[in-house]
């Protein structure tokens, strides 16, 4: 049997709540995907809440989403030869046969997404009673795309095909950039969550780190670290990546400067996955994860996009001190060991070049 470089969840498909430590991860994993709008009906005023309440109501969701299946294809279709085009430095990535069955793959999924987020209207009372929104029922969602996704992992992310692992991701990101810029901004609002979501599921083992909460204790200073840093991973992955243009600010990747920001946005997300990972290597207790899955995934990434060993171990070492600042002093000596494993794999890196 060929080895998976981004190994194949062993669990259920759907994540199962019976022990309080993995409830409690997927609680906080969960409340990542919520936006607040506080913030937003106070800028924009009455007539942009109305629309909001409008665009969420199961007739606006409708809509949006009739909207986005009819640019589903084409759109899936040009990420893949956007991504192609970013990979062409590595001969033949893909074959032609290959990126149409990714493309067709993801616009499942997409499909998928889009009728779960059609079914989840909430009542206009709710952005009375609390002003923020979310994915409902996100282990709802994840029982529905993991079959598709499962099978994508089997068909593509093989020893044999390990060239794909960056393409698929790349495929994504690119499909969420290009659909969400054909909706109206509240439609942005609504659906980027899910987008995210998807986008995440490809590249960042939040499942895994959930489903590994069930070898522990609530009282495990362990699961304490990831229950207290977890919620914090996109404000930590956006000061991060500040940090990093602060740094370099005349470093140019493939798509342009650090602080553009598609390549920002793309910063904060692989922050975001170095520390999934970091936080899978704690609750098992190994850096297999790291070593075998994270560091080869860089491996065919960064080259594409230029991006160096250098700027990319100096972004973990951002990270460590980041994480270690805004931790409890009694987790700083569960966490180092594998903070720096995890920088000694990527030192490796720059002195191989």
């Amino acid at each position: 049997m060929e080895k998976s470089v981004l190994r194949e969840s062993v669990l259920p498909d759907t994540i199962h709540q019976d022990s309080p430590s993995v409830k409690s991860l997927v609680n906080l994993w969960t409340s990542r995907y919520t936006t607040d709008l506080s913030t937003f009906s106070s800028q924009t005023g009455k007539e942009a809440v109305v629309q909001l309440v409008k665009t969420s109501s199961l007739a606006g969701r409708s809509q949006t989403v009739k909207h986005l299946k009819r640019i589903l294809q084409i759109n899936c279709e040009r990420a893949g030869i956007q991504s192609n085009t970013l990979f062409s430095y590595i001969p033949n990535v893909v074959n032609l046969s290959d990126a149409q069955r990714i493309a067709a793959a993801a616009m499942h999924l997409y499909e998928k997404t889009l009728e779960f987020y059609e079914q989840q209207s909430p009542s206009p009372a709710s952005f009375v009673l609390q002003p923020s929104l979310g994915i409902q029922a996100i282990t709802q969602l994840l029982e529905e795309l993991e079959p598709a996704l499962q099978e994508l992992r089997h068909q593509h992310l093989t020893a044999k095909d390990s060239r794909a692992i960056a393409f698929l991701s790349t495929q994504f990101h690119f499909s969420s950039q290009f659909l969400l810029k054909r909706l109206t901004p509240v439609e942005q609002l609504l659906v980027s969550p899910y987008f995210r979501f998807l986008e995440e599921q490809v590249c960042i083992p939040w499942k895994r780190v959930c489903e590994a909460a069930a070898g522990h204790t609530l009282q495990s200073p362990r699961l304490s670290l990831v229950q207290q840093m977890l919620p914090r991973s996109h404000d930590i992955g956006l000061s991060v990546s500040r940090r990093v243009v602060q740094l370099n600010p005349h470093y140019q990747s493939q798509r342009g400067s650090l602080s553009n920001p598609g390549v920002m946005a793309s910063s904060i997300r692989d922050v975001q996955m170095f520390q999934g990972y970091l936080w899978l290597s704690i609750l098992e207790g190994s850096t297999a994860s790291i070593e075998e899955e994270l560091v080869p995934l860089c491996v065919m990434v960064y080259p594409s996009v230029n991006v160096s060993w250098k700027l990319a171990h100096q972004g973990i070492q951002l990270l460590t001190e980041e994480l270690q600042v805004r931790m409890q002093p009694e987790h700083v000596e569960i966490f180092l060991p594998y903070a720096q494993s995890m920088q000694s794999f990527f030192a490796k890196l720059c002195n191989q070049v």
